[in-house]
C-alpha cells in the first residue's frame, strides 16, 4: 500500500505541472479520491475538452518516460516562503509557515516545476507509467493502478450515487467556507469555530434526518435497514443517531451486528495470505442470518447471539428479540450491501444504507486529505483509548483492513439506496491532540514508522482546537470519548 501510496503521490505532482504547462493560467485542484481515481478540476470548473486532455495526458506521458530525472532537495523554510510570495500561492504559503523545523523536503522537475513532499514519492519514473485521465462531470479524473489491480488501470466501473454524495459535501464546504486546511484554521484563529461545528453538526442532523423521513416512507415493505461501510466510518453513532430519527417519526428500531453471525474461527476461510479471512462474506453464516431475519419478519421471537473473538465463537444467548408492529430491524456489517445476503433477504425489502468519511477539505489546491488516513486516524485514537491497542499495532494492520475494503465493501457502494458522508470539515485538529503523541513514539519496521511520520507531519499543520464545543451525540465522540451514547 505504502508504494502504491508514494506512485499516486508522485503521479499527481506530474499532473500539477504538466496542467501548469498546459493551462499556464488556470489553477488545478486535485480533490478526494473516487474510486480507483483522483478528481480533478479547474478552480472555477471551467470545462476542459477530450482533446486538451489527451495534450495533458500526452505531456505527462512524455515527462514521465524521458530521461529527466525527479531530484530531490531540502530548502530552507525562508527561502520556500519567498518563492511562493513569488508565485503567489496563498494556500500553500499557510501550509509552509505552520511547517515544523527550518528545512523543508522538496521534489523538482526540469528546474521549473516544484513542489513541498507531503506523501512519500518514488524515484523511479518507470512506476509512473499506470495511469489514464479520464474526462468526468466537470472535471476529469487520474486513473491509477490499485492494490487489487496493481498490474495496470481497470476498466472503468462508474459510481454515480457516491460522487452524488461528494458533490453533496462540497456544497457543504462552501456553505462552510472551508475548502482548504488553511480556511480551517483562519476559523479557528479568529475564533469562528464555535458556530462552524454548530453548523457542520446541524447538516449531518439534517442529513440522517432526511434519511429517516426517506426509510419511513417505505414502511412497511422495507422492515429491514443494512447499513454497511469501511472501517472507522462511524457506522455505531450513525445508528443511534438514525433510531433517534426513527422515534421522531413514530417508530422503533432493534439492532443486530453482523459480527455476531460470524462463523466459528477455526471453519473461517483462508486468504491469499495464508492467514484465515475476518472480511470475507465466507466468514458470515449468512443463511442463520437470513433466517433469524425472516422470523422477525413473521412476528417471531428470535434469540440474542453473540461472537466470543476471545474463543473465536459464536453462540445464542437466553436473551430474545422480537419486533413490534412499528419497528425496523437495523443489520449493521461491512457484507449489508453485498447481493449474497440482500438477495436472499429480497431486495424489495431491504433499505440499504451507505457510509463513509468522504474527505472534502484539501491541504492545498494541488494536495488532497485521504478519505483513508482521515479513517485511520480515527481508528487509531478510538484503538489505543478504549481498546488498548499500541498504535504500531493499528498501523501495521491497515493495509490488510484496506484491502479487505477493496475486495468486501467498495464494490458494492452503489448497491445502496441512501449513502451518508460521516466526515466533520473540524475533526482533524480535534483528532490531533490524541493522535500526534502516539504518532511520535511509534515503533517498528520503516514502513509503519514512515507511515507514523507522515501522518505527525499531516497534523501539525492543523491549528490547535479543543474539543470542548463537539457536542455530546456527535459522531467524533465515537472516538475520542465523552459521548452521550454507550457503545
Amino acid at each position: 500500500m505504502a508504494i502504491l501510496s508514494s506512485v499516486h503521490a508522485t503521479q499527481a505532482f506530474f499532473l500539477s505541472g504538466a496542467f501548469k504547462k498546459v493551462f499556464p493560467d488556470r489553477l488545478l485542484v486535485i480533490e478526494h479520491s473516487f474510486g480507483d481515481s483522483f478528481f480533478c478540476h479547474d478552480v472555477n470548473f471551467n470545462p476542459i475538452s477530450i482533446e486538451e486532455l489527451q495534450k495533458l495526458e500526452k505531456l505527462m506521458r512524455e515527462w514521465i518516460t524521458n530521461d529527466k530525472p525527479l531530484t530531490f532537495e531540502s530548502w530552507s523554510k525562508q527561502k520556500f516562503i519567498e518563492k511562493l510570495f513569488k508565485f503567489n500561492s496563498h494556500s500553500k504559503l499557510g501550509i509552509a509557515k505552520r511547517w515544523e523545523g527550518d528545512q523543508i523536503p522538496i521534489a523538482r522537475y526540469d528546474k521549473k516545476y516544484w513542489d513541498y513532499i507531503i506523501e512519500p514519492f518514488t524515484s523511479s519514473k518507470s512506476q509512473l507509467k499506470k495511469f489514464a485521465l479520464r474526462k468526468y462531470n466537470d472535471g476529469f479524473l487520474l486513473r491509477f493502478a490499485t492494490m487489487l489491480r496493481p498490474d495496470g488501470v481497470a476498466p472503468f466501473r462508474d459510481q454515480p450515487k457516491l460522487f452524488k454524495t461528494m458533490e453533496e459535501h462540497q456544497k457543504w464546504t462552501e456553505i462552510l467556507g472551508i475548502s482548504t486546511i488553511g480556511d480551517l484554521n483562519d476559523s479557528i484563529d479568529n475564533g469562528e469555530i464555535k458556530e462552524l461545528i454548530w453548523v457542520a453538526e446541524g447538516l449531518h442532523e439534517k442529513k440522517i434526518s432526511d434519511i429517516a423521513d426517506e426509510i419511513v416512507s417505505g414502511f412497511p415493505e422495507k422492515r429491514v435497514i443494512t447499513i454497511a461501510g469501511p472501517s472507522s466510518a462511524g457506522k455505531t453513532t450513525f445508528s443511534k443517531r438514525l433510531k433517534i430519527q426513527l422515534r421522531v417519526n413514530g417508530f422503533r428500531s432493534q439492532t443486530i451486528s453482523m459480527d455476531d453471525y460470524f462463523i466459528n474461527r477455526e471453519l473461517l476461510p483462508v486468504g491469499d495470505d495464508g492467514k484465515q479471512d475476518f472480511e470475507s462474506i465466507d466468514g458470515l453464516d449468512v443463511d442463520l442470518l437470513v433466517d433469524r431475519l425472516n422470523a422477525l419478519l413473521d412476528g417471531k421471537a428470535i434469540p440474542e447471539r453473540h461472537f466470543n473473538f476471545d474463543l473465536g465463537i459464536g453462540k445464542d444467548t437466553d436473551k430474545k428479540l422480537e419486533l413490534g408492529d412499528w419497528d425496523f430491524v437495523i443489520v449493521e456489517g461491512i457484507h449489508g450491501l453485498n447481493p449474497i445476503l440482500t438477495e436472499k433477504l429480497g431486495q424489495d425489502r431491504v433499505e440499504k444504507l451507505y457510509i463513509s468519511a468522504i474527505t472534502q477539505m484539501n491541504i492545498d489546491a494541488n494536495h488532497r486529505i485521504s478519505t483513508s488516513d482521515n479513517r485511520l486516524l480515527r481508528r487509531l485514537v478510538r484503538d489505543n483509548k478504549f481498546r488498548g491497542y499500541l498504535p504500531e499495532k493499528t498501523l501495521e494492520r491497515w493495509a490488510s483492513v484496506r484491502l479487505g475494503e477493496e475486495k468486501n465493501i467498495f464494490p458494492h457502494s452503489e448497491e445502496a439506496n441512501l449513502i451518508f458522508n460521516s466526515s466533520l470539515v473540524y475533526e482533524l485538529p480535534v483528532l490531533a491532540k490524541y493522535a500526534r503523541p502516539l504518532l511520535k513514539n511509534v515503533q517498528g519496521d520503516d514502513n509503519v514508522k514512515q507511515l507514523a511520520e507522515r501522518l505527525d507531519l499531516f497534523l501539525s499543520f492543523f491549528a490547535n482546537l479543543d474539543e470542548k464545543y463537539v457536542p455530546g451525540i456527535s459522531l467524533l465522540r465515537e472516538y475520542i470519548g465523552k459521548s452521550d451514547f454507550h457503545y
